[in-house]
């Protein structure tokens, strides 16, 4: 790892650490009352942020996984960085949803009394095997060798990568109450997207550590393509048909999303930093590491843009016309934007991910070339 880079990245990561303790202090003392989401819109920042760096667990993982199925044994440095990156994401994604809980420490409950009817509640079963697999894996491969046992299964371990995004995405597939959300698409969108922002990180996090070599960076690169080419065809057809349809309870919804209050959400973030900018890196980049790298960063981050665009406007819209003015009240509103609190508890949680990185690629020596057991 290059030295003076991973001293700023420790620093950044350290100091965002420490300031976003008060955030932390602020949810635990002040409970939900110093966050801006109320009865109308009940998820906000950190719910979106949970769904993003699940989804971008489950495709590093599955990165990882189709390496050492196909026994790629030039790229297992790869699927290990792979691995990591997959524990970190999933890591601050239990922590937003987590620290979204009206009472955090019951959060129990939903495995020793879990309703198999709900999706939800087979996510919580979900949640603690995929977590369990991350961590054997890490384990396994902490020698720097990749044991036969790994390879040996790691087309389940993909299939179950694949099921736990897909099932992430049947978690809004499923509610027929929110038009923008009940969609066959939905969970399609959601293992491209988690493909998509897992192949970014992990771009990233192979050049932090000098593992982004020529041949590696041109293959993730080209992953990378043509994932952004499959979403823009998902999000188009998504986007097209919803307001061709001019069904309200959909259309209202696309049409906050694209001209609404937060409109440069959609398309600063999401459509210009998260696509076009990235795609243009991978395109006349060359493909070699450094644009494939800042690619891949700029997916990864901006991949929160896209989440808020699906968690945040489905929620702000009146099902009964005249609602937001016949109850008012603190919370009443269908207008959020986060707190200070809330921010900060993110800055904290994204900071623990990058912390857990930058150890585990230390303790680990993830920077030495992988070897076959």
């Amino acid at each position: 790892m290059n030295q003076w880079l991973s001293r700023i990245l420790w620093l950044a990561a350290l100091i965002g650490f420490g300031v976003g303790l008060y955030g932390l202090y602020q949810r635990f003392a002040l409970g939900h009352a110093a966050a801006n989401y109320g009865s109308y819109v009940p998820w906000g920042l950190w719910i979106a942020a949970y769904v993003t760096f699940i989804g971008a667990s489950a495709g590093a993982l599955a990165m990882a996984a189709i390496i050492f199925a196909v026994r790629a044994e030039a790229y297992y440095p790869v699927a290990r960085i792979a691995v990591l990156v997959a524990l970190a994401a999933f890591a601050t994604a239990m922590l937003n949803v987590w620290l979204d809980l009206g009472h955090p420490f019951r959060f129990w409950k939903l495995l020793l009394q879990t309703s198999f009817s709900s999706v939800m509640g087979w996510m919580a079963w979900f949640y603690s095997i995929y977590g369990l697999l991350l961590i054997v894996g890490l384990w396994l491969t902490r020698s720097g060798k990749i044991p036969p046992l790994m390879q040996r299964f790691a087309g389940l371990v993909l299939l179950f990568a694949v099921a736990f995004a897909g099932a992430e995405g049947a978690l809004f597939g499923v509610v027929g109450a929110r038009a923008v959300w009940e969609s066959g698409l939905t969970p399609i969108l959601f293992l491209i997207e988690g493909a998509l922002f897992g192949a970014g990180l992990v771009a990233a996090a192979s050049f932090l550590v000098g593992k982004l070599s020529g041949d590696i960076a041109s293959r993730l690169g080209q992953v990378m393509l043509w994932l952004l080419a499959s979403l823009v065809v998902v999000e188009w057809a998504e986007f097209s048909t919803g307001l061709f349809a001019a069904v309200p309870a959909k259309s209202e919804t696309l049409q906050t999303i694209v001209t609404g209050e937060y409109w440069w959400v959609f398309w600063i973030f999401h459509v210009g930093l998260g696509v076009v900018l990235p795609g243009l890196f991978l395109l006349f980049g060359r493909m070699k590491p450094l644009p494939t790298a800042a690619a891949g960063l700029f997916i990864g981050s901006m991949g929160l843009a896209s989440k808020l665009n699906l968690v945040i406007p489905a929620l702000a819209q009146e099902e009964l016309t005249g609602l937001s003015q016949a109850f008012t009240g603190p919370g009443l509103t269908f207008s959020y934007f986060p707190s200070s609190m809330e921010w900060l508890v993110l800055v904290w949680t994204v900071s623990f991910a990058v912390l857990i990185f930058l150890a585990g690629s230390s303790l680990l020596h993830i920077a030495r070339n992988a070897e076959v057991a």
